[in-house]
């Protein structure tokens, strides 16, 4: 192509992907009339917590605490891994509040149309018939990875700028002047998502040594070389994000190791549910319809129309590259989750990381489509068409156990994806035999499948949730609309889009990045889960402990009404009911090893009366408490009556922003403030303008108070945040000037 001609097949590819995606989308956003839902994680997490960065970032007053986040969270650690390095989201922070449920439909095809472009200009850097990248460009983006994932949002941004990595790298290696550009594609993917950029450079240094084994020695250990010191500028360009997110990943459950020898190999179910995400279309997670009814693990790497049919013929062909190999090594990777879980530093196993598995088998596809003639595609498209029909078979008709169960869960869905499947490399052959496979019509049958298969799987997304769209539409305006009443207390709900999308707290979320504390205050009431904190009313008095006070009710009866939202229509009243405040005075304190001790019913109790501390602090707080034995807690007391006497010895003027929380306490004695707020290296306490030490109280926070007037501020800063803020600064001046370098050399 000549210097300055524009590339016409990447405006192709931009306005064949813009179809596809307005026309799969666009129904859906016309049938919800604009409020685009999915199911699950997208309703309850995507949207609320869109719209919660909106209101930080709006506010006026940004900080880096969000309250209505759990019982409070940082607002960095919480929402990068879903929003924050987004420029998707960055687009939605350019529209009014509270209208993204109304923007999401138009951004997954903002998202969709990305992930073509970008996969475009790294397919298209391996063939001369440009063509054919556009196809490539559309099975990866319109790929089963992309399909299975509908309903977690984020995930697509990934997909959409990944290939800029690839396409970075392989420019860099080709000419020294592309080095800044290499640097610019590592600064946007660790700044979008922390999670999965550590997978990615994984697959970076994979991809490194098949793709370029065979250079010169000295030339192989320069490109190594320039990676890592392109790495490190870019990873230092995006440190204000990166930094600190690294250090919350390290205390949380999540990133400890959980893979063991006996994990080496997947059970028969495990690696039945492999082979089908490789060979059948994306299905649902929350509903598969044969070998695993339910699994959240992005299992799918299908490539519309074709499948991997073309790719057989790729690694069957003659001439064998270093993409064969590659092909052979991340096939055998995906087949045991020790290996897989090295995308993810060996913490767990799971198919995350597919989408970069996918856009190599879309180059493979690329490059037999370009030159066909020279792969026996016949064949190997009759060796799918047989895989999957032994498969199908296999799992439709044999009985798995003794008691003759089938492990088919829905037999017309099953069925319907296996036609689906069949139906592409048949219909090519047809067109082979018959001189038929021109570019045109092989792009028609491909844009005919990427619509089919992402538009029946969304639909089978959306119609799992279909009875409470309308109820999850009242419930999200309501919540736009909620106050706060009184800072010292919150709303007893645990229901995200009434508590995240506007001024409300509640007292628990369905989230994957709260505090680590928040997590350990709910183990010690035996609640363990790695995405929501949740699960506050089974224990007596537990929510009365963590502030709950509002209610949010359809029928108020004959409770006080605090204030009214409607909902599309729909009435919410707000009421309240006894509970203790967020900061509050105790009169003992007692070792975790003592309260774990605790019967579960008298737990919450217990912290109405006393505080968790370290052994090694009862030395210092001997003259503000006393240390909790044996009969001295006070369980025959209702819960009322627990609350009256916390409510009784509170801090006043309490007052929380995105900075903290601000209170004045005025005792006649020494005294141990409790509060219930979780605890974090960020938080900083001053006592009459002097720092004071913060108490880790099993996961909340307790401050040791002198007698009299006092007044107390805790300021939260996210840990790592300002030595991120200032390498990334440093990081962009010392890219400007390798930026300012490399053009006086391209000018000398």
């Amino acid at each position: 192509m000549k210097k300055g001609r524009k590339d016409v097949y990447l405006i192709q590819t931009l306005l064949f992907s813009l179809i596809s995606a307005s026309i799969i989308f666009g129904y859906f956003i016309f049938k919800s009339r604009g409020f685009f839902t999915v199911v699950d994680d997208f309703n309850f997490q995507q949207l609320p917590f869109a719209t919660a960065v909106w209101n930080m970032i709006h506010s006026g007053d940004a900080g880096e605490w969000c309250w209505n986040i759990d019982l409070g969270s940082s607002f960095i650690n919480t929402f990068s891994f879903y929003d924050l390095g987004s420029p998707f989201i960055w687009i939605s922070l350019l529209a009014p509040r509270g209208v993204f449920p109304y923007l999401a439909g138009f951004l997954y095809i903002v998202k969709y149309v990305t992930a073509a472009t970008t996969a475009y200009l790294y397919l298209r850097l391996f063939v001369d018939k440009r063509q054919w990248a556009v196809i490539g460009a559309l099975l990866y983006a319109f790929s089963g990875y992309q399909t299975t994932n509908l309903e977690f949002f984020h995930f697509h941004d990934v997909v959409a700028i990944f290939p800029l990595l690839l396409w970075g790298l392989e420019m860099a290696m080709k000419d020294k002047k592309y080095r800044p550009v290499f640097v610019l594609t590592i600064f946007i993917n660790c700044l979008l998502n922390y999670f999965f950029f550590v997978g990615e450079v994984i697959f970076l240094a994979i991809y490194y040594l098949v793709r370029y084994r065979k250079l010169p020695v000295r030339q192989f250990i320069s490109g190594i070389l320039t990676c890592i010191l392109c790495g490190v500028l870019g990873v230092g360009m995006a440190a204000i994000l990166f930094f600190p997110n690294i250090l919350y990943v390290l205390g949380n459950s999540r990133g400890q190791n959980k893979l063991h020898l006996e994990n080496l190999t997947y059970d028969s179910a495990g690696l039945l549910h492999i082979i089908k995400g490789i060979l059948f279309p994306g299905e649902s997670m929350r509903e598969f319809s044969a070998v695993i009814r339910q699994r959240w693990s992005s299992t799918s790497a299908y490539l519309p129309f074709f499948g991997i049919s073309l790719v057989i013929a790729y690694v069957r062909g003659k001439k064998k590259e270093w993409l064969s190999n590659l092909l052979w090594i991340l096939g055998i990777i995906s087949l045991f989750p020790l290996s897989e879980s090295i995308f993810l530093l060996f913490s767990e196993s799971n198919q995350r990381w597919w989408y970069m598995f996918v856009l190599v088998l879309a180059l493979a596809t690329t490059k037999v489509l370009e030159n066909i003639e020279d792969y026996p595609v016949m064949k190997s498209s009759m060796l799918y068409v047989a895989m999957l029909s032994i498969f199908y078979f296999t799992i439709r008709f044999v009985k798995w156990n003794a008691n003759g169960d089938s492990i088919v869960f829905d037999v017309k869905r099953f069925t319907l994806f296996y036609f689906i499947a069949l139906a592409g490399p048949l219909l090519f052959c047809v067109l082979k035999k018959l001189n038929w496979n021109s570019y045109k019509n092989i792009l028609v049958l491909t844009m005919c499948g990427c619509i089919l298969t992402t538009a029946l799987t969304l639909h089978f997304y959306r119609s799992a949730c279909s009875n409470s769209v309308e109820g999850y539409k009242e419930n999200f305006e309501a919540g736009l609309q909620l106050k706060t009443i009184d800072a010292q207390y919150r709303y007893n709900s645990v229901n995200n889009e009434l508590m995240i999308n506007g001024d409300a707290a509640g007292i628990g979320v369905f989230c994957t990045t709260v505090e680590n504390s928040s997590r350990k205050f709910d183990a010690l009431f035996g609640h363990y889960s790695s995405n929501r904190t949740q699960n506050k009313y089974d224990v007596p008095g537990l929510s009365e402990l963590l502030a709950g006070k509002y209610e949010i009710t359809r029928e108020p009866g004959d409770k006080k009404i605090l204030d009214t939202v409607v909902g599309r229509e729909k009435t919410f009243y707000v009421t309240e009911k006894n509970a203790c405040p967020i900061g509050f005075a105790v009169d003992f304190a007692l070792t975790e090893e003592e309260f774990t001790a605790i019967p579960q019913e008298q737990k919450a109790l217990t912290l109405m009366q006393a505080a968790i501390v370290d052994e090694d602090d009862f030395g210092d707080l001997n003259d503000a408490v006393i240390h909790a034995g044996e009969g001295s807690l006070d369980y025959e007391a209702s819960v009322d009556e627990l609350v009256a006497k916390a409510v009784a010895n509170r801090v006043s003027e309490f007052h929380r922003d995105s900075h903290g929380f601000t209170c004045t306490a005025s005792y006649d004695q020494n005294r141990l403030l409790y509060f219930t707020v979780p605890w974090s290296n960020g938080w900083i306490a001053k006592v009459d303008g002097f720092e004071t030490k913060i108490i880790n109280s099993g996961g909340m926070m307790a401050l040791k108070i002198p007698a009299g007037e006092h007044q107390i501020v805790f300021t939260y800063h996210t840990p790592g945040f300002r030595v991120g803020s200032l390498v990334s600064a440093a990081s962009v001046c010392i890219f400007m000037g390798f930026v300012f370098i490399n053009k006086r050399k391209k000018r000398g």
